[in-house]
């Protein structure tokens, strides 16, 4: 999902005649990630654990830029693929063994927190659906939205401050 902020235009325009792209780039994602926690909390508050890998793998994470969008930033609130990766593993027989014949025995994919997040959150045909995530944002969207405005402000003076020192510095 994408959110649109209305005068984000003007944010950016101000940011570029202090000169840094990258300082506003890093208070954006800063306010971003600020609004972002408390959907991230109420999001790992509603998984069910099993070992908790789950739990574990929800993340904030910077959003990964197209080329040429150098004004755009962003924040991803999900599941980080590297707490629990997908692997292969032996799938042991009755038998205990491997042998062709004796059962189910070979190798199967684990589809890592990865995979299991989408079965937890939409269902599978014989678990019903428990819905972590979209809970979290239909109770705090508007609200992170909402903190992200004031959030955004102090942390674009304060990227200024940084910059005008520097500035002061290097004179």
């Amino acid at each position: 999902m994408s959110i649109k902020v209305k005068g984000a235009g003007e944010i950016v325009s101000a940011m570029r005649e202090l000169g840094d792209q990258k300082a506003m780039r890093r208070a954006m994602r800063g306010a971003l990630r600020g609004a972002a926690k408390p959907m991230l909390a109420m999001a790992k508050a509603g998984v069910p654990v099993d070992k908790g890998d789950l739990k574990r793998s929800l993340k904030i994470a910077t959003a990964k830029r197209q080329r040429g969008d150098r004004d755009k930033f962003g924040v991803v609130l999900g599941i980080d693929v590297n707490e629990q990766p997908a692997t292969y593993r032996v799938r042991k027989t009755d038998s205990g063994g491997r042998k062709k014949g004796s059962g189910k025995g070979g190798y199967y994919r684990d589809p890592g927190v990865a995979g299991v997040g989408p079965m937890i959150e939409f269902g599978t045909p014989q678990e019903p659906p428990v819905p972590f995530m979209r809970r979290a944002f239909d109770a705090l969207g508007e609200q992170s939205i909402r903190l992200f405005g004031r959030l955004a402000g102090p942390a674009i003076e304060k990227e200024a401050a940084k910059i005008a020192r520097r500035k002061v510095r290097s004179k």
